[in-house]
């Protein structure tokens, strides 16, 4: 039995089928249950968006924007609002080196983990400005720039409305964020009950890598990325599904374990070459081969697949855990290129979660569903063994 580090979509099924039906119905339901008052929200942003000559986007697109900031600002509020503004300055300029300089990505990962310990222990004075404006500039130091930007346009509508508005918009997104703590818990805490054993056994003795923040990420958020990914998969579905070229990236984690992989770099990420039959990676790769989609596994920057004369016929599948897929989706809707997300079942990768690595897995089902153009015979096909 694999062993379960943070999250598990499998539970006693053995697949992630059951998974995949309850977040279905628990999104159904999130969306039903929303209040009035966040699509009065909603209206207002959108027609400040319309005013200004951007782009638009769904009404659910819109709620989770909200459910995201308040999710933020209920678990990380506190400490953005005592970061110094010298640790702000200091890790941008670091991200800024890595940005100029490839080769010393590395030492700056390191660099950035010291200093982000180091600027916990400080104690640091509640700054009285905006919070929302504290929680933007504290993502950044983070290198989350796609949440960074959808935030950064909520707080510009804010503003733009006043301090009075603006208060109660966050009170808004707090209450968005706190029903979801409870509902969420009753439906999708069943998948995530080892995180807060991650969160007290192992996670503390990571403090100092440059990762710490991912790792000490809260159940709650796990929660948010499981919805997340729901949502934005309805959002983009037809324009994914209209798209020419299908490609299906994964992480490297889903390789088989204790073999030396042969797979080649190119620009747009490490292509399989069938060295081991056992491999997920290669299995996928075989049934790319029949259907007609292409697998590579993740490149350094996803802004490649936007780069040539035909971003607009491409479309991704993004293949990663929980707390990471989401995003991915907005990184990838900024670049115009229309993106579906499949979770891992689980995480295991050595560069987070363990120090051997744990091969990987996802729900191959639901892969081919979400590639579209297959027959009911093919879809009920189960998710283990060779494809």
């Amino acid at each position: 039995m694999t062993r379960i580090i943070t999250y598990s979509l499998n539970l006693d099924a053995g697949n992630s089928d059951e998974y995949y039906r309850t977040i279905s119905a628990f999104a159904d339901s999130w969306l039903a249950g929303i209040n009035p008052d966040i699509f009065n929200l909603v209206t207002g942003f959108r027609e400040y968006r319309r005013g200004r000559g951007e782009p638009d986007r769904s009404d659910s697109e819109y709620a989770f924007e909200l459910l995201a900031l308040g999710v933020h600002l209920r678990e990380h509020g506190k400490e953005a609002s005592h970061m110094p503004k010298w640790v702000e300055r200091l890790m941008r300029r670091l991200a800024g080196i890595r940005e100029r300089w490839p080769r010393m990505e590395n030492m700056v990962k390191s660099l950035r983990g010291w200093w982000g310990w180091i600027a916990g222990l400080i104690p640091g004075r509640t700054r009285s400005d905006d919070i929302v404006d504290r929680m933007i500039a504290w993502l950044g130091t983070n290198d989350e720039t796609a949440k960074e930007k959808r935030f950064g346009q909520w707080h510009d509508y804010f503003k733009a409305n006043g301090s009075l508005f603006t208060q109660s918009a966050i009170s808004q997104c707090l209450g968005l964020a706190g029903d979801f703590y409870k509902t969420s818990q009753e439906m999708l805490g069943k998948y995530t009950e080892m995180v807060e054993h991650f969160l007290a056994e192992a996670a503390p003795k990571y403090r100092l890598r440059s990762d710490a923040g991912l790792l000490a990420r809260t159940r709650l958020e796990y929660h948010l990325g499981m919805l997340g990914t729901e949502i934005l998969n309805r959002a983009y579905r037809q324009s994914f599904l209209s798209t020419r070229r299908k490609v299906v990236i994964v992480p490297p984690c889903m390789r088989a374990p204790a073999v030396k992989c042969k797979a080649t770099e190119t620009s747009f990420g490490a292509k399989c070459q069938a060295c081991t039959p056992a491999c997920r990676v290669n299995q996928i790769t075989k049934l790319g081969e029949k259907r007609g989609f292409s697998v590579t596994m993740i490149p350094d920057n996803v802004q490649v697949f936007g780069s040539g004369k035909e971003q607009e016929s491409i479309g991704l599948v993004g293949v990663s855990c929980v707390l990471t897929n989401w995003n991915g989706g907005w990184e990838t809707g900024a670049l115009g290129i229309p993106a579906q997300g499949l979770l891992l079942d689980y995480v295991g990768c050595k560069i987070h979660w363990d120090k051997k690595g744990i091969p990987t897995d996802t729900n191959l089902k639901m892969l081919q569903e979400v590639l579209g153009g297959f027959t009911p015979s093919e879809l009920s096909q189960k998710s283990e063994g060779s494809v």
